[in-house]
């Protein structure tokens, strides 16, 4: 890779990661019912398609480190520390890890359909993470009934987060890809995502 390449490559990083954390502070402070939507997923998304999986999963550590941050999580934070620091920074990161291997695989054989794939998968990686996470290190904090845990969590997970997350990245990531794209024709940012 050339060096010209390098550092467009190197600057579409920064500012990708520059938006995702400016949308999940905002996210910290916002609620859709009992929980925070991670608007960031979409720079994360956008992130591993465009730059490869290394760059999705760097771009959901910052995401993950600046969920730690938010008010909800102090909760989690009091109960196990370690966990919740892991947990927040592993989910995003895996997501966007995901998201990115995911894309090169399937951008072999159907473009449209790796770049939807790739954007849905980000969603249910992070929720799925979340859940068991709660499961494994956070269970005591929502009650003793198992049944009554796993059915509360998951019905906040679920219908509110979840469907949320999953229908923002639905619209805006392809969106932002299909832009992206139109502006790399124009403006030579020198940005690898055609079908291969």
């Amino acid at each position: 890779m050339n060096t010209s390449k390098r550092i467009k490559r190197l600057a579409g990083v920064a500012l990708l990661t520059a938006y995702a954390v400016v949308l999940q502070l905002i996210a910290n402070y916002i609620k859709f019912g009992p929980v925070n939507i991670t608007l960031a997923l979409i720079p994360i998304v956008v992130g591993a398609i465009i730059y490869g999986p290394g760059s999705g999963a760097l771009i959901g550590a910052i995401v993950g480190a600046i969920i730690i941050t938010a008010p909800d999580t102090q909760l989690f934070l009091s109960h196990n520390a370690f966990a919740t620091i892991v947990l927040c920074i592993l989910k995003t990161s895996i997501a966007g890890l995901t998201s990115g291997y995911l894309f090169k695989l399937i951008n072999k054989r159907d473009y449209r359909v790796a770049v939807v794939t790739s954007t849905l998968i980000v969603p249910l990686v992070n929720s799925g993470i979340f859940f068991f996470g709660c499961l494994l290190f956070f269970f005591p904090l929502f009650g003793s009934d198992t049944n009554q845990v796993i059915n509360g969590i998951l019905s906040v997970i679920i219908t509110t987060n979840f469907a949320i997350e999953f229908s923002i990245n639905l619209v805006l990531s392809p969106t932002l890809i299909y832009l992206i794209r139109l502006l790399d024709k124009k403006y030579n940012l020198e940005i690898n995502i055609k079908n291969k």
